[in-house]
């Protein structure tokens, strides 16, 4: 377990303040304080300057990785192609990294594909033929077709790692087709794909499939691209829990980041409150206050599944489906037991389940207690658990 390696895609980010960062100055150096690899994907768009690779070769920490992707110019312009010049165009970027090299902190090179089919690159087996030695080097295909056998050959052939990626278009190949794995978390999110924050179940999903790559591989690099709102460290760090491999000032940087979220959907969750108290919205404008991602709809598909229990104006306790749902008006105090709600008592929202037991309920009563709720919210107390 000690050869894998988590981190994020970039580091230099405005929206990871106060999320992750307590501070815009010095970015890099509060990064590396929690994480020990880093994918420098800016490389990919300009060559980084030789004073750029200096300092952060001298300023990072001793057993500090750094992945970087190729310039577009030998993927995208060239197409990988060695009569329009592409390995010479690495070559001279090879060259911008030996102070990383030199310090033993260099890690895989990558080269993201454009999203073309392999028919695109006509010199692609030669250009991996030629490679210079002394070097990690992994591609990432956009297209599916490359998810072809004797492509992962032609890879292995060359000792050129398959970047197993998590996306929408590609499926999660588990291919090791040289020293090390590479794997990129690019979100599973729409347009675009990395605004997303992966849910804890699906990051688990990945256990197992890691787990498997350790074992086959001499060092797994772990990568999340899906920057927006410090989604990726987030993810990252959760990841590192997953696996067992996290650390203590780790596992307190995840709890930091955890309590902000926690914050913010609380005060997402108030404003909506306030705004549907306001609006003077029937049942489900109040219920809606109280949902996000889609709950609603899954909600209501479940309210005839509802069987109310007990009934006063004090207590009121149903089933949804296998699940209780128990109000103590008295107490100010909402019970129930499925995982959803637990991981979002926190930001006070409701799962589909406590939702469509207010949608079943009787209207005026409901309208009732979800105001009562709205009125006194700091007050009110969402707990885990049935009974």
């Amino acid at each position: 377990m000690d050869n894998i390696l988590i981190g994020t895609s970039g580091w230099s980010y405005k929206d990871w303040l106060n999320v992750f960062y307590t501070s815009s100055e010095k970015m890099f150096q509060q990064y590396a304080s929690v994480f020990k690899t880093v994918e420098i994907d800016s490389s990919f768009y300009k060559q980084p300057s030789k004073s750029f690779i200096q300092t952060i070769a001298k300023t990072s920490p001793k057993d500090f990785v750094f992945s970087l992707k190729v310039p577009k110019t030998v993927t995208h312009v060239k197409l990988m192609d060695l009569e329009k010049g592409a390995m010479r165009d690495l070559k001279i970027f090879l060259e911008v990294l030996i102070p990383l090299k030199n310090a033993n902190k260099l890690g895989p090179i990558l080269f993201q594909l454009p999203p073309k089919p392999i028919e695109a690159f006509k010199g692609f087996s030669e250009f991996l033929e030629s490679l210079p030695d002394g070097y990690g080097f992994a591609v990432e295909f956009r297209d599916p077709s490359w998810m072809r056998e004797d492509v992962f050959k032609l890879l292995s052939d060359n000792n050129v790692g398959y970047c197993i990626v998590d996306e929408p278009l590609l499926p999660a190949v588990l291919k090791v087709t040289g020293e090390f794995s590479y794997v990129r978390f690019h979100g599973r999110g729409g347009r675009p794909w990395y605004y997303y924050d992966y849910k804890i179940e699906e990051l688990k999903e990945w256990r197992s499939k890691i787990n498997e790559l350790s074992s086959s591989s001499k060092r797994v690099y772990v990568y999340f691209n899906n920057h927006f709102k410090g989604y990726a460290v987030k993810n990252a760090l959760q990841m590192m829990s997953i696996m067992g491999t996290i650390e203590k000032h780790q596992d307190e940087a995840l709890n930091k980041i955890l309590n902000y979220f926690a914050e913010e959907g609380l005060k997402r969750t108030v404003s909506r409150v306030e705004a549907a108290l306001s609006s003077g919205g029937g049942v489900e404008a109040l219920v809606s206050a109280f949902l996000e991602g889609g709950r609603f709809e899954r909600a209501k598909e479940l309210v005839d599944k509802v069987v109310i229990e007990e009934l006063s104006k004090e207590i009121i306790r149903a089933k949804v489906k296998d699940y209780t749902v128990v109000i103590n008006v008295f107490e100010k105090k909402m019970k129930h037991d499925c995982d959803d709600w637990a991981k979002r008592i926190s930001q006070k929202q409701f799962c589909k389940h406590v939702a469509a037991f207010f949608l079943a309920l009787d209207q005026n009563e409901s309208t009732r207690i979800l105001t009562l709720i709205c009125k006194n919210l700091n007050n009110w107390t969402f707990e885990a658990g049935g009974q």
